[in-house]
């Protein structure tokens, strides 16, 4: 199959959804990763010139684990809901073609979250209508919301739980190494440790020790026996 994660920054998906796409990449499924924000120049931690380098070592990260990650040009608080943007991101949608795809709680403190999320939604699921080409751009057979943590998301109610399990250290290893080059060595722990509380607390709550949870964006039948 082939999987598509959307986030407007590049830690979005690394943070909410690590351990399922690095299940997926292990289970033979093609997974791709996109990220509006591509420009960071005017973010303080990056900036200027060294931005550049900065998207091309994370697509590297990326890439060792498997996984596409693709950059829109858009910078921070300067993303908006309109033709340009939603062709922009249904174009991704329509090239990958994904079969499942996953996208950011719209109720966030994040303003480019909260966008980003209804970007997503319409691309997602009107991707042919958007570029006129209804006919040639199928839909996600499954779709899901996924939320970025403590002090961003706002509302979420899980109906679906993922176990991390053999994929738990792997994640945070993986989440530490992109976030300590980016922000320099060591400030990846911040961001591992509230990964930890998150997915510990969704662990007791679905009986195992670290899982990552999911909302529907509709319902969908599930074989119990």
């Amino acid at each position: 199959m082939k999987l598509l994660g959307i986030g407007a920054h590049y830690d979005d998906c690394i943070f909410g959804i690590p351990g399922i796409l690095l299940r997926a990449v292990a289970q033979g499924h093609e997974v791709t990763v996109l990220s509006l924000i591509g420009d960071y120049t005017n973010w303080s931690p990056v900036g200027g010139e060294r931005q550049s380098c900065m998207v091309e070592e994370v697509q590297r990260l990326f890439a060792e684990k498997g996984i596409d990650l693709r950059f829109l040009n858009y910078r921070s608080m300067a993303i908006e809901l309109n033709d340009d943007s939603k062709k922009a991101v249904a174009q991704v949608v329509a090239d990958v073609e994904p079969d499942i795809g996953f996208m950011l709680w719209p109720s966030d403190s994040h303003p480019d979250h909260e966008v980003v999320s209804e970007l997503s939604k319409i691309a997602f699921n009107w991707a042919g209508t958007v570029l006129g080409e209804s006919a040639k751009v199928k839909r996600p057979r499954r779709l899901y919301y996924y939320d970025n943590g403590p002090r961003h998301t706002f509302g979420f109610e899980p109906d679906t739980f993922v176990d991390m399990g053999d994929y738990w250290e792997e994640s945070v290893e993986w989440l530490a190494s992109v976030m300590d080059f980016v922000l320099g060595a060591g400030r990846g722990s911040g961001a591992t440790q509230n990964k930890e509380a998150l997915a510990a607390y969704r662990g007791k709550a679905c009986g195992v020790k670290y899982a990552e949870a999911l909302k529907s964006f509709v319902n969908y039948p599930v074989e119990i026996f």
